[in-house]
């Protein structure tokens, strides 16, 4: 099925847009632009009220993720203790904005308020696994040993 016919097989009324968003993440795991356009046509409501929900739906992701997900912790301890930059050593190192996926889509680099292991801090996720004490040098170099 295209993500038109998906889109498509639900009633043409508002209240379908969270189960066609729920639904085209599942499938496809982000939802595109074109996703937005053809939902927009299609419900008769404009694409910045659906970009708003969009926003508070926090399992949406607006661009196809990465083969490798990393999550570095913006808490005040993690802030305090280097996590901008292990940010900034990810961007350079791996061409990868915070927020997006690098465009050979090996890394997505994404940013969390806090893994509530602050006495550890900083802390990155990479993959799932929760790396702690970490510096920029260390996660450059797991991140190379993962994705290389």
């Amino acid at each position: 099925m295209t993500n038109k016919e998906i889109i498509e097989s639900y009633k043409s009324e508002k209240e379908s847009l969270n189960l066609i968003l729920d639904e085209l993440q599942e499938i496809n795991g982000f939802i595109s632009k074109n996703d937005i356009m053809e939902i927009s046509n299609y419900l008769g409501i404009s694409e910045k009220e659906i970009m708003i929900l969009l926003k508070y739906k926090k399992n949406i992701k607006l661009e196809k993720q990465g083969k490798n997900i990393v999550i570095v912790c913006k808490g005040p301890n993690c802030l305090k203790k280097g996590s901008l930059d292990i940010i900034k050593a990810i961007e350079k190192e791996f061409n990868v904005k915070e927020g997006h996926t690098s465009l050979d889509g090996k890394i997505t680099l994404e940013t969390k308020n806090c893994f509530k292991k602050c006495a550890f801090a900083p802390n990155v996720e990479v993959n799932g696994k929760l790396y702690s004490n970490c510096t920029k040098d260390n996660i450059v170099k797991i991140l190379k040993d993962v994705i290389y």
